[in-house]
């Protein structure tokens, strides 16, 4: 499953637009989130931690009755990550720690996960191979169908991301970059997650190849990481949401080479996660300082990460 899906994976080569700042951030937690058992093996070495294979326990609870609430620490203080093979963790960015949530149980057949977006609440919306697109609960991982049609205005597969409505709000919006391995990508749109259309917003301003990840800040700007493909490293972009203009570009140095890819916002940093047969790297780009730094691996292949707007730094 791990070949074939590293197969759709080519790097790209990125034209940079006009240069800006990227932004800044606080990183404090604001309050401690909840633990969970973990079958996993982990190994923290200079604050980063690294995790073998295994089975996890159960997270935390949700809100009182099954009920989620608004930024619940439960749910919404992580980064979550998603396997090729249908894992699902959770990432604390501040200690490095690493835990098994629970394995999907998408009835997606022989199709593997693509990407994955994760809301204000904490619900993860993950998109598979064929363009399907399940809600999986980020305590444990189960899964939900929806009935959202693959292929609305030519994407079936695409990068994704939520990212809040306005400056101190709690609507948030989820945008998606399409990726079809074919020529650059058709550019940025968003989808309803309760209506499931797809609205196009229109093609990204420079000709960038369609390899794109995306997540947002808490100055509610849209924001991607574009794979280069002609060597190591990508670049972080700072796209319009209203119109798909790139706003600025910065190049950093992150993975070994052609690989799967993930990419999130957490207390002030940047994280691109790149993993290959021999797992996933997790790199942090520090836009304050332009610092980039290996923090930790993954003995797994991450093809998709999210976090919530309610998240530190968000």
């Amino acid at each position: 499953m791990r070949s074939s899906l590293l197969c759709l994976l080519p790097w790209l080569l990125v034209s940079c637009g006009a240069r800006t700042e990227l932004p800044t951030g606080s990183t404090s937690a604001g309050g401690n989130p909840g633990e969970g058992g973990s079958g996993a093996s982990v190994q923290v070495v200079g604050g980063a931690a690294t995790v073998g294979g295994g089975g996890g326990g159960e997270g935390g609870e949700g809100g009182v009755g099954g009920v989620q609430r608004e930024c619940d620490p439960e749910t919404t203080q992580y980064v979550y990550l998603v396997t090729s093979d249908e894992e699902l963790f959770s990432y604390f960015p501040e200690t490095g720690a690493i835990e098994f949530r629970g394995q999907l149980d998408c009835p997606a057949g022989m199709q593997q996960p693509f990407s994955m977006g994760v809301d204000r609440l904490g619900t993860a919306y993950v998109g598979y191979t064929d363009g399907s697109l399940y809600k999986v609960s980020t305590l444990d991982a189960s899964c939900e169908e929806t009935d959202f049609e693959p292929g609305q205005q030519g994407f079936f597969t695409f990068g994704m991301g939520f990212a809040l409505d306005s400056v101190g709000g709690t609507k948030d919006t989820l945008f998606v970059a399409e990726i079809s391995f074919n020529g650059v990508s058709k550019g940025l749109a968003t989808i309803d997650p309760d209506s499931l259309l797809l609205n196009y917003i229109g093609p990204f301003s420079e000709n960038f190849s369609d390899r794109i990840e995306m997540t947002s800040a808490s100055d509610g700007n849209l924001y991607g990481y574009f794979l280069n493909n002609t060597g190591t490293g990508g670049w972080v972009v700072e796209i319009d949401r209203n119109d798909a203009t790139i706003l600025s570009s910065t190049f950093i140095e992150a993975g070994n080479g052609p690989s799967a890819l993930a990419f999130a916002w957490w207390g002030g940093d940047f994280f691109v996660f790149t993993g290959d047969d021999n797992g996933t790297t997790i790199t942090r780009f520090d836009p304050d300082t332009q610092t980039v730094q290996v923090v930790g691996s993954l003995g797994a292949i991450v093809v998709g990460a999210g976090v919530s707007t309610c998240a530190p730094g968000q």
